[in-house]
């Protein structure tokens, strides 16, 4: 493990650094940063409900909100940073699409890294009643043992495989950091996923900045479904070492060469000083100017394979 050093992940994508107390000062005291979140034309995603369709037999992809996803690939369930309410500092601006009973059976559970509006003990304690077997980054089963002991773990390096039948599942590399805590700045590592069944590749980003680690991605593996965030991008001093913008997700779908774009990671939580809606106007307007495939899904839609 070369991006581990005395305890503590880091390296060329360990953007943890690129933020500092000064720009959090900036940000919070010297201006108004909160003002065009309360813009009357904001308005919230539409939710969408279409529980038949969890039951079925096919593989689909259901956005749940935020980054949240389930995913079916041959009778099995992924369920991916699942957050079904609220998180500290922030609350949820749309309900949750679904009660925790119609998400069904969850096989494995997949958690990008220990960010509160990725990684959340409510929800992880309550779907640990289904039984699944933890994905995870490397040095995480400690935090998820704790909150969840009856969870069986299994933990990724970048580029590390968890294969069962003809499922894959992989870590791979994203640029951002991992902390829950004061003391603790990655300790535990972060990354997005590579899930592959058969002829499908689903490629799930987890929080990123821009990066090489796209090109490389796209190189090594033949995305068919990129979802990929948008949110989270204003101020710009300090959100684009963390997050990317609807534009810059649009560049990293290019580099990955996949087939099809779906957007996430924004509309549910106000973590940042774009308003609420302006993510999705902006990938809209991407998506009707290029000659891309993209898919806008709305919260709680379900895409079948």
């Amino acid at each position: 493990m070369k991006h581990y050093i005395k305890g503590r992940f880091g390296g060329i994508l360990d953007s943890s650094k690129e933020v500092n107390l000064w720009h959090i000062f900036r940000w919070k005291v010297l201006q108004a940063p909160r003002k065009t979140i309360k813009n009357p034309e904001t308005l919230p995603l539409k939710v969408n409900r279409e529980p038949d369709k969890l039951t079925q037999t096919e593989d689909f992809i259901c956005w749940l909100s935020h980054a949240s996803f389930l995913i079916q690939l041959g009778g099995k369930r992924i369920l991916i940073d699942p957050v079904f309410g609220n998180i500290p500092f922030y609350k949820r601006q749309i309900d949750f699409p679904y009660g925790v009973e119609e998400l069904g059976n969850v096989d494995y559970l997949l958690i990008s890294h220990a960010h509160y509006d990725h990684f959340d003990k409510t929800s992880i304690q309550t779907i640990a009643s289904k039984s699944p077997q933890a994905i995870i980054p490397l040095k995480m089963s400690t935090l998820v043992n704790k909150i969840a002991p009856q969870v069986s773990t299994q933990e990724l390096d970048w580029y590390q495989d968890f294969e069962i039948d003809d499922l894959t599942i992989t870590l791979v590399p994203a640029r951002h950091w991992s902390r829950r805590g004061v003391l603790d700045t990655n300790r535990i590592l972060w990354g997005g996923y590579i899930i592959r069944y058969k002829n499908k590749t689903i490629y799930f980003a987890g929080d990123t900045a821009s990066g090489t680690h796209f090109t490389e991605i796209g190189q090594r593996y033949d995305i068919d479904f990129a979802l990929l965030p948008i949110g989270a991008y204003k101020p710009d001093f300090i959100m684009k070492a963390n997050h990317l913008n609807p534009q810059e997700a649009y560049e990293a779908f290019k580099q990955l060469r996949a087939k099809t774009m779906i957007p996430m990671h924004y509309g549910t939580f106000k973590l940042s000083d774009e308003p609420l809606d302006e993510p999705f106007q902006w990938i809209q307007h991407i998506a009707e100017k290029e000659d891309d495939t993209f898919c806008l899904l709305s919260t709680g839609e379900v895409l079948t394979l």
